[in-house]
């Protein structure tokens, strides 16, 4: 009877260690718990810390000291993100829109990439046969690359034909057709491709906004799928939905005439360009996109020409926020083909609507980064890979076209 108890005590000591232990686990377990709970709250505050605190100024390095935008930019973005200042933006609304070729990107010496493009494919492509319609605006194109004028009403007239020479092409076929061609050597440059022709002070500047809280968006007249061919090249971090151009009609391949409303996507179509502009994204229609598709209006625009000036306004007179504008001048002649002409009516537009301006020669360091330089001895040619079949059929019309342009 005695010797009966022996094992309940041995059970019940047994019981006790093994409540302790799983105290201890539990308790060990809280412990981590709230440790990693403590230690993601603080990365979070420092992540927080990093987008709204203002960076130093010295980051725009590629500017010079007497650059007004770095001035001006760095006191704007230590009221903006002051949450004392009656200027602070909340971070959900620091929106920046910018303009593409001529703001973020070369024009080139005046052709925009789109519109070389348009002479590559109309021209050069031998997979394609164009109308005499198409031979004509390349012609006309090639002209405005020798003489720098540009004919009235040729913007929508351009971005109809470059969406039509792509019909039937799916929207991944004409995406590796634009980046394939975004390798091609960029003309009157030396040591420069199409895919690197990005102003570097330019890019450092988004990484400044980017920095302290903005969302960044390309809004340009470029072709939609063209634009976010060529835009990751640069700006390797944004998604396709923060990179807006003109768009074109996009159906299903199994669609056929079918409206819409009509057709159900099925398994095995792909998105396909049917050939169609909707419209160019420009002037007003720039207001008009960044309402519909972003929703709200930017507190920072950026542009280079009469048609980025409505959304250069809708910025700066931002209704709840102060906001900002600043307007890029290509006036530098030894390292980028610039345009005193142009320069100066856009400082002057810019004057007039309380824009800053942002002079290629006197506010950058560098424009395309080190090793560039423009080709002075460049001599035009509409010959690219080689004689094409072609050519001697259009010669006769593009006499006739230089000569009307002249």
């Amino acid at each position: 009877k005695k010797g009966a108890g022996l094992p309940w005590k041995i059970t019940a000591v047994v019981l006790a260690v093994a409540l302790v232990a799983v105290s201890c686990t539990w308790l060990f377990t809280a412990k981590n718990r709230n440790s990693k709970q403590k230690s993601a709250e603080s990365s979070a505050a420092e992540t927080t810390n990093k987008v709204t605190a203002p960076t130093n100024g010295d980051s725009l390095s590629l500017w010079t000291e007497k650059a007004p935008l770095k001035s001006q930019m760095t006191e704007y973005m230590k009221a903006i993100t002051d949450k004392n200042s009656k200027d602070f933006i909340p971070v959900e609304d620091r929106i920046v829109t910018a303009d593409f070729d001529g703001t973020l990107y070369g024009e080139l010496d005046p052709i925009y990439f789109d519109w070389a493009i348009v002479i590559h494919r109309l021209l050069w492509d031998s997979t394609y046969t164009p109308t005499d319609d198409q031979v004509e605006l390349a012609h006309i194109i090639e002209a405005i690359e020798q003489t720098r004028v540009f004919p009235d009403g040729l913007d929508v007239r351009h971005a109809s034909t470059l969406v039509k020479s792509f019909e039937g092409m799916t929207v991944e076929e004409e995406t590796e057709y634009a980046k394939e061609f975004a390798e091609t050597p960029a003309k009157k440059f030396k040591n420069l491709v199409r895919k690197d022709a990005y102003y570097v002070p330019m890019r450092e500047l988004v990484d400044y906004l980017e920095a302290n809280g903005f969302k960044f968006y390309v809004v340009s007249g470029t072709d939609r799928v063209l634009l976010r061919s060529l835009v990751p090249f640069g700006y390797p971090e944004l998604p396709a939905s923060q990179i807006i151009g003109s768009p074109m009609q996009i159906n299903a391949s199994g669609q056929g005439e079918k409206d819409g409303l009509e057709y159900m996507w099925v398994p095995g179509d792909e998105t396909v360009n049917v050939g169609e502009l909707w419209y160019k994204n420009l002037k007003m229609n720039k207001v008009s996109t960044i309402a519909n598709e972003i929703g709200q209006a930017p507190v920072i625009a950026m542009g280079n020409s009469g048609g980025d000036a409505a959304m250069l306004n809708y910025a700066v007179t931002n209704p709840k926020y102060k906001g900002l504008s600043l307007f890029v001048l290509c006036d530098d002649t030894e390292r980028d083909w610039g345009e005193l002409d142009k320069a100066e009516s856009g400082a002057k537009l810019a004057e007039e609507n309380g824009w800053i301006t942002v002079s290629e020669k006197d506010d950058w360091k560098t424009i395309y980064g080190e090793g560039v330089e423009i080709d002075k001895d460049w001599v035009w040619t509409s010959e690219i890979d080689g004689p094409n079949a072609r050519e001697v059929a259009f010669d006769d019309a593009e006499a006739e076209t230089l000569d009307q342009a002249a």
